[in-house]
């Protein structure tokens, strides 16, 4: 039993500090997802805000996320690299424009560093990309509002 106390303390430290496998893996976009993270940078200089991604330590990921509601998550670890990732099932029903929608916000908080905002308009309509998903405000990414959407991300 001794001799699993340390590993065990190992894997709490770990834990505790971030995580220690990740910070030594390389940071790589899968294609399925490196189409949005493309649009993200285009987008961004149309609204005059360079981002080089080859300068990021930043992935992209599509796996199975526990936390039960979540589509997407950006995670920070301790050597200030991050990732993006989304949650394979739900990724799967999504249509290129949610998917989209899903990517620039959590491009938002691992590049932007913006936090969420649940600002509406008189209609209950999110006024941000950037909403928390509790149900605050009325999520309506469509083509009809994107730019409008989008110059709030990239602006603010």
């Amino acid at each position: 039993m001794k001799r699993y106390i340390p590993n065990l303390l190992l894997a709490l430290s770990c834990l505790l500090m971030g995580s220690c496998s990740k910070d030594a893996e390389p940071r790589i976009v899968e294609a399925e997802l490196q189409v949005y993270f493309d649009a993200f940078v285009s987008e961004a200089a149309q609204h005059q805000l360079e981002i080089d991604l080859s300068t990021l330590d930043i992935g992209g990921y599509v796996q199975t996320i526990e936390t039960t509601g979540t589509i997407g998550q950006c995670i920070s670890y301790t050597n200030g690299s991050k990732d993006v990732v989304v949650d394979e099932s739900n990724w799967n029903r999504l249509d290129a424009l949610e998917k989209e929608y899903v990517i620039f916000h959590e491009l938002g908080h691992c590049i932007l560093r913006r936090s969420h905002n649940d600002t509406e308009n008189a209609s209950g309509v999110c006024e941000s990309i950037m909403q928390s998903g509790e149900g605050l405000c009325r999520s309506d990414y469509t083509i009809s509002n994107r730019s409008n959407l989008l110059k709030e991300l990239f602006t603010k």
